[in-house]
């Protein structure tokens, strides 16, 4: 399998994902970090990034490889655009956590480390929810200083803040993880609940073992 990635700390995550989902498969991981460093600098714009990302899809699938997953949570759009030109199946980051997180109809809280996509995975979420006529409700915040944590090396002080914010939310929500780099702590954040916790790796994994399978 392929996974193409915009920051480096989410390769680990997605790589334990398939170990414990997926351990039969091979995954090649490729890296692309300008995309998340000129979108944050405003040096590329959406044009050239949806380009790059076009050109990274069509690398991973010429490979050989019979699926990926984009992991980048800012690139939801851009992915979405150039997978109808892949021939295999392509995940953006939200594709497996839209898909979990709905089958039993309770709260939702989005929990995000990244300022833009605590509302982008929002959105996705009220999209659907209203595609499904639920009466689910949305809510969520931004853990302020984890990402910034873990890009800088302080993992640590990056799962405190992120399971801090966890013991904070409503019991009876079931919480969904915005970036795949916060699924260092889906473990621990899972034994703080009594309902579920949802990680964008584990489910972008699931996801698309279930569309391997249907090939």
């Amino acid at each position: 399998m392929g996974a193409v990635h915009a920051l480096k700390q989410s390769i680990q995550p997605t790589q334990a994902a398939f170990e414990s989902e997926w351990s039969t498969v091979e995954v090649s991981h490729l890296l692309d970090g300008s995309l998340y460093l000129d979108r944050s600098q405003g040096t590329a714009d959406a044009s050239e990034l949806a380009r790059r990302i076009q050109a990274l899809l069509t690398y991973s699938s010429s490979t050989g490889t019979d699926g990926i997953i984009f992991t980048g949570s800012f690139f939801g759009d851009a992915v979405a655009h150039a997978r109808n030109a892949i021939g295999i199946p392509v995940l953006r980051s939200f594709d497996g956590v839209l898909d979990e997180a709905l089958r039993e109809d309770r709260p939702l809280y989005v929990l995000s480390t990244a300022e833009d996509s605590v509302g982008l995975l929002q959105e996705e979420f009220r999209q659907e929810v209203q595609r499904r006529s639920r009466s689910t409700t949305v809510s969520g915040h931004v853990v302020e200083g984890a990402l910034t944590a873990v890009v800088s090396g302080e993992v640590a002080r990056h799962d405190e803040l992120v399971l801090n914010a966890v013991e904070m939310v409503d019991p009876e929500a079931t919480i969904v993880f915005a970036q795949f780099s916060m699924e260092r702590v889906l473990s621990p954040a899972i034994e703080l609940r009594r309902q579920p916790v949802v990680g964008p790796a584990t489910s972008a994994v699931r996801l698309l073992r279930r569309k391997i399978d249907l090939l």
